[in-house]
């Protein structure tokens, strides 16, 4: 089963992934198996009572610590949206900081992707609930709740991100 956080104040809990499936033909496959998989957060609309959304990702996390201080202070829960900052960090698509991605490529470690490394830096921070993840196939599924359970992110994995951050990635 996957690792629950509390919902801000709400006395409610949340897996720390959640799942936004994707458009296709498999949509409704990856929300049967999220739910299999103990996903208690599969989400197509509003967000749950008691929770508060921000944009939070490897490569656009200035502005939202102060949006995710503020939501813990006020007692909501925290949910991060944009992960994988539309796809840039699962490796598709064209992004406007793809050298960022590419700088971030050096926390790739055997056991753990780029996916599940964004994952986990993401729920590094103990004010956020959960990491929202949209997923558009079974194997992308598989491993973003697999995130948790790869190798971990280190206190020096951090550092470089950080310093990477205070570089401006160059």
């Amino acid at each position: 089963m996957i690792e629950t956080r509390p919902l801000g104040r709400s006395g409610s809990r949340v897996g720390v992934i959640g799942i936004c499936p994707g458009p296709g033909p498999q949509r409704a496959a990856i929300a049967a198996r999220a739910r299999d998989q103990g996903c208690t957060l599969i989400w197509e609309g509003a967000p749950p009572t008691g929770a508060g959304v921000v944009r939070y990702n490897l490569l656009d996390q200035k502005r939202a610590n102060g949006e995710i201080m503020a939501l813990s202070r006020s007692g909501k829960g925290v949910l991060a949206v944009h992960v994988l900052a539309g796809g840039a960090l699962a490796g598709r698509g064209d992004h406007p900081y793809g050298h960022r991605v590419e700088a971030l490529k050096v926390l790739v470690r055997p056991g753990r992707t780029l996916v599940q490394t964004a994952i986990q830096f993401v729920l590094a921070n103990d004010s956020v609930s959960a990491a929202m993840v949209r997923v558009s196939s079974l194997e992308h599924l598989d491993e973003v709740m697999s995130a948790p359970d790869a190798s971990p992110l280190t206190g020096q994995d951090l550092e470089q991100i950080f310093e990477l951050w205070a570089n401006r990635f160059e």
